[in-house]
C-alpha cells in the first residue's frame, strides 16, 4: 500500500484521472457481475417483480460513475495538500477498528441525508430518479443524481479530514459499502429465514429492509444499519413485525 501512495504522490493529473476511473469502474462491473451471480442463489425468495431497465438507467449509472471518480480525485488531491492525513499503522486489529468506527460514523451521516433528500423540498427533486425504481434491478445502486452521488462522497470526505484513517482501513470500507449497496438493491432475499431473523436482530439492513423503502419511501433510510430508524421511529412496521 505505501508503493501505491508513493505513485499517487508522485503521479500528474491525467495519471490520477486513469487511476481513478480504472477503480470505480472497477467497483461498479464487480457490483453488476455480484448481482448477476446471486441472481442464481438456490432458494432464494423473490421479494417482487424485477424493475425493467431502462437506457437512461445505463447512462445515469455511467455518470454516477463518473461523479464518484470526481469525488476519488478530489480525496487525492486533498491528502496531496496535506489536508487529509493517512494513518501508517496497518495492524489487523487497527484495521478492522478503522472499518467498523467509518461504516458507524457514515451510517449516521447517510441517513441524516437521505432523509433529508426525501423530505427537504429543495432536495426531494434530486432523489425522485433513484425512486422512479420502485423495485431494483442490478444499475438501481448507481441510478443517482449527480448531486446525490457527489454528495455521499463529500460526506466521506468530510469524515477524513478531521480523523486520520490508513488507506487499507479506507479500501475495505469501499468494498464493504460497496457489496451492502448491492445486497441492498437486490430484487430478492438470499438469506435463510434463521440468518435473516439473526441480521434483523444484530440491527443490520437486509434487501428485505432496503426494498421495502422502495415501496414505502417514507421509512427505512438506514442504510448499513436500522439503528437510526429505530431511533427516530422511521422503520417500517412490517419489518419490525416480522423480527
Amino acid at each position: 500500500m505505501n508503493t501505491i501512495l508513493e505513485v499517487f504522490q508522485n503521479a500528474g493529473v491525467f495519471e490520477i484521472i486513469i487511476f481513478g476511473l480504472l477503480i470505480n469502474f472497477g467497483i461498479y462491473l464487480c457490483s453488476l457481475g455480484l448481482y448477476s451471480v446471486l441472481d442464481y442463489f438456490p432458494n432464494k425468495q423473490t421479494l417482487g417483480d424485477r424493475q425493467p431497465i431502462l437506457r437512461s438507467d445505463i447512462v445515469l449509472s455511467l455518470i454516477t460513475v463518473l461523479c464518484n471518480t470526481l469525488v476519488f480525485i478530489l480525496g487525492v488531491y486533498l491528502w496531496k495538500f496535506g489536508l487529509i492525513k493517512l494513518n501508517q499503522e496497518s495492524s489487523f486489529l487497527k484495521i478492522m477498528l478503522e472499518v467498523l468506527s467509518l461504516t458507524l460514523v457514515m451510517d449516521l451521516l447517510m441517513y441524516v441525508f437521505h432523509r433529508s433528500v426525501h423530505f427537504l423540498r429543495h432536495f426531494k427533486q434530486f432523489h425522485e430518479r433513484h425512486h422512479e425504481h420502485e423495485s431494483t434491478n442490478l444499475l438501481s445502486l448507481f441510478v443517482l443524481h449527480p448531486i446525490e452521488s457527489i454528495g455521499f462522497g463529500l460526506m466521506m470526505l468530510g469524515v477524513l479530514l478531521f480523523f486520520p484513517f490508513s488507506a487499507i482501513g479506507i479500501s475495505f470500507y469501499l468494498i464493504l459499502n460497496s457489496l451492502w449497496g448491492t445486497i441492498g438493491h437486490l430484487n430478492y432475499s438470499i438469506l435463510p429465514e434463521s440468518w435473516l431473523r439473526l441480521a434483523k436482530k444484530g440491527y443490520l439492513c437486509t434487501s428485505e429492509f432496503h426494498y421495502l423503502h422502495h415501496q414505502n419511501p417514507g421509512y427505512n433510510f438506514g442504510f448499513y444499519t436500522s439503528i437510526w430508524d429505530l431511533i427516530f421511529k422511521t422503520i417500517h412496521p412490517s419489518f419490525i413485525r416480522k423480527q
